[in-house]
């Protein structure tokens, strides 16, 4: 249920908002929802992988990767440049990374905060 509201939630805010938004998103949800903090991380990561991967593709495969050949050629400084796949990957993988970072800080918010000694 958190990856799918990680998911879901990230990708209306990211039509009317900035790209971080989905640390505020991460973090909140897992703070309200998560159970683990590795499981908390790891719906964070898989559900804004499998979110920016898509969005990559379905922003490079309609023009034939012509961007993301130049980015990549910019990016290794070199003519031939990286595969195309390659940086949607890349791109994926960042994005996953910091919501599952932000999704772990809000499992562990949710543990140091929201269990009540006596």
């Amino acid at each position: 249920m958190l990856f799918i509201l990680i998911l879901v939630l990230s990708l209306i805010a990211q039509f009317f908002l900035p790209w971080w938004v989905i640390t505020p998103i991460a973090f909140i949800l897992a703070a309200w929802m998560g159970n683990k903090p590795s499981k908390s991380f790891g719906n964070g990561f898989s559900a804004i992988f499998i979110l920016w991967a898509c969005m990559a593709l379905l922003h490079t495969l309609p023009n034939e990767n012509l961007l993301a050949n130049r980015v990549s050629q910019v990016l290794t400084s070199s003519e031939k440049g990286m595969p195309w796949l390659l940086l949607v990957l890349l791109t994926a993988t960042l994005g996953g990374l910091v919501a599952g970072v932000s999704a772990l800080a809000g499992a562990y918010f949710k543990e140091a905060f929201g269990k009540r000694r006596r």
